[in-house]
């Protein structure tokens, strides 16, 4: 299982899980159900991360992401459909399903709270890192001075091709190519995160565009046969006390 961190932080768990065929036929190890991945697949996969860091399966938690803003505070349950979790329970995983999207993980050292944010194009037509932000200041007092924010690897401003549809809600991030546009997603996601008042210097982008790197899983470069990856975040767990 090859997965990069996040955060170097010991009290952390946190990265995002990359393509890997070390062990297993295309697509590797892959976190959503697809044409590409069957439920054994993904099972397999989820299973073999939790041996990879050390935690019990049934810790990692994901919801089903449906390109929204909704977002959710995860207790140990999980809501059906939204496409941002939020803990502040030591132990619990949370994670989002990529392939181009981009995966935002955020850490408040502060008040001990983590979350973990899926934004395509339509996520952050609808601001949903600033509304995740928002939610954090409201139900767990983080000021944004002391957030830290990790960008995932996502397809490109230099490869991102896209249509009407997106430069008419993102005109701002997009570049002519022709008849179409290339939009950055990763630069709109750093000024939402700026105008929601985190620090620029506590926002570290994974530069690495998923369409032309192939450590990464890309729906743009492989269609169908594509898998996904996860981005994840947790508190790890205090040790037990010896009695």
């Amino acid at each position: 299982m090859k997965y990069i961190k996040a955060y170097n932080d010991e009290r952390l768990v946190s990265g995002i899980t990359q393509v890997d065929i070390s062990t297993l036929e295309w697509p590797g190890y892959s976190f959503s159900i697809s044409p590409a991945s069957s439920p054994d697949l993904v099972e397999h996969s989820y299973q073999a991360l939790a041996r990879e860091l050390g935690v019990d399966r049934n810790d990692i938690l994901t919801v089903n992401q449906v390109h929204g803003t909704n977002v959710v505070i995860v207790d140990g349950r999980t809501q059906q459909k939204a496409d941002a979790l939020i803990t502040s329970s030591p132990g619990a995983i949370i994670g989002v399903k990529l392939a181009d999207c981009c995966g935002v993980l955020m850490y408040d050292a502060e008040n001990a709270v983590v979350a973990a944010v899926h934004s395509g194009w339509r996520g952050t037509a609808g601001n949903i890192v600033g509304t995740t932000i928002n939610t954090l200041i409201a139900s767990f007092r983080t000021k944004t001075s002391d957030l830290q924010v990790w960008l995932s690897p996502c397809a490109s401003g230099t490869h991102y091709e896209v249509g009407e549809d997106v430069y008419q809600v993102l005109t701002s991030y997009c570049t002519p190519q022709g008849s179409r546009w290339l939009f950055d997603n990763h630069r709109a996601i750093g000024d939402q995160c700026v105008a929601a008042g985190v620090n620029p210097e506590n926002i570290v982008i994974h530069s690495a565009c998923t369409i032309t790197d192939s450590r990464w899983h890309s729906y743009r470069r492989d269609g169908e046969r594509s898998g996904r990856m996860l981005a994840f975040i947790g508190l790890r767990s205090a040790p037990e006390k010896s009695k």
